[in-house]
């Protein structure tokens, strides 16, 4: 991770969101890579008590921006363009969401993940194209 995201900036738990639901990126991962953690909870889960669709693309989206954010300089940032999703299994249990970089340019680059449950079955998986947002001068 970058050193922003080592500060705890642009770090997911520095994120309202990902700490609502619990979103964790271990540290240490090679850059140009991303690993997220989610346990499952009640409130996440939905009626048939597998994980939200809606919060394993979370997961999705995460995972290609952390990946893409390792690679970034100081201050910069990253918006998703496109994100598409391939649901696979119903996602229960604790989930785990590997983001890697699949071409990184200076102000698009593309992005692969995937969210596993705890036994390594691919629940999902997607494609992203991924914005770098240089600050103005």
């Amino acid at each position: 991770m970058t050193q922003d995201m080592k500060a705890g900036k642009g770090s997911i738990e520095s994120r309202p969101y990902f700490e609502l639901i619990g979103l964790h990126a271990d540290t240490g991962v090679p850059a140009g890579h991303s690993l997220l953690r989610l346990n499952s909870r009640s409130d996440l889960q939905n009626s048939r008590g597998s994980m939200h669709g809606g919060v394993i693309a979370s997961m999705l989206d995460a995972a290609v921006n952390v990946a893409v954010h390792s690679l970034l300089q100081n201050g910069e940032g990253v918006a998703t363009l496109s994100l598409t999703i391939n649901y696979l299994l119903p996602g229960n249990g604790p989930l785990i969401a590997k983001g890697n970089v699949v071409r990184f340019g200076r102000t698009v680059s593309s992005a692969e993940a995937k969210v596993e449950d705890s036994s390594g079955r691919a629940v999902a998986h997607a494609i992203a194209t991924v914005r770098v947002i240089i600050p103005r001068s």
